[in-house]
């Protein structure tokens, strides 16, 4: 008589079971959701944010004694803290992308190490975060932090019915935080551009090889910059309605299903291009 097999052997066994039998490739979903992992998993806009300061003062010719014109900029110290929660955040999200790629492969998702889930430094500074943040926060990475064996017993439909509310609520912050993004840079391209004017000197201006070239080229790098963040931020929007319509697909027939996923995988390109663009920052 054969030995009877193990229950976690067994639970993940159904697991597998339960994807197959709907007679649905879910391929669709681990290759969108890895797509969507390098989107939210993405820091290159957050540290463009906290290294502003730094950028800024790169425009700036060697000796010029132009005066820095930003006033009311928070310490260093405040966008160096907020920046490494921010960058958990982003982790975060990065992980629960890619389990939800594994469990539509039918393979178990690796655990990440303890995550700490505080948005402390982040309101410090000032940015926009609410009680729902916080809550959803630390719901996500609690989900995040379990045993292997929680993600053993749970299907692909039970994870995200568990956690639409939170993964939302996470992305929608950040899309919160991207506009923050925007705005440093705003501010700080009229210093840049204040800085030119400085340097080359008011008789130059009006040399349209020199000074006014000069000026636009400035300008027209900082317009680059937030053209990326605008279209990160309708990523991250994206992200959150793909999240939701992947849920709710999986409650539907097969035929509905399939096209449903088809739909959103085609997406991934989007957010594909998103990715790419921003290590344009």
């Amino acid at each position: 008589m054969k030995s009877p097999i193990p229950r976690v052997q067994s639970a993940t066994a159904l697991l597998v079971a339960l994807l197959l039998a709907a007679c649905v490739n879910l391929h669709d979903v681990s290759t969108y959701s890895s797509s969507a992992a390098d989107v939210v998993g993405n820091k290159s806009a957050a540290v463009r944010w906290r290294d502003s300061e730094k950028i800024l003062l790169r425009t700036r010719l060697e000796g010029d004694t132009c005066e820095i014109g930003r006033t009311g900029r928070k310490p260093q110290a405040q966008f160096d803290a907020a920046y490494i929660e921010i960058a958990a955040l982003h982790d975060a999200l990065s992980t629960y992308f890619l389990a939800l790629g594994e469990l539509a492969s039918g393979d178990v998702p690796a655990v990440s190490s303890k995550m700490n889930a505080t948005l402390d430094a982040v309101k410090d500074y000032g940015l926009p975060v609410n009680a729902r943040d916080e809550a959803a926060t630390r719901s996500l990475f609690a989900v995040l932090n379990r045993s292997l064996d929680a993600y053993r017993h749970q299907n692909l439909r039970k994870l995200m019915d568990e956690t639409h509310e939170d993964v939302t609520q996470v992305v929608t912050l950040l899309t919160r935080l991207a506009d923050v993004y925007v705005g440093e840079i705003n501010g700080e391209r009229v210093q840049a551009v204040n800085f030119v004017r400085c340097s080359i000197g008011q008789a130059d201006l009006t040399d349209k090889f020199l000074g006014r070239r000069e000026i636009d080229r400035t300008r027209r790098k900082y317009e680059q910059d937030t053209a990326v963040l605008t279209q990160y931020k309708a990523a991250l929007q994206k992200v959150a309605q793909d999240h939701e319509a992947i849920r709710k697909a999986l409650a539907y027939d097969k035929s509905s299903l399939k096209r449903s996923l088809k739909a959103t995988a085609a997406t991934a390109k989007e957010l594909n291009k998103a990715a790419q663009a921003l290590s344009n920052l």
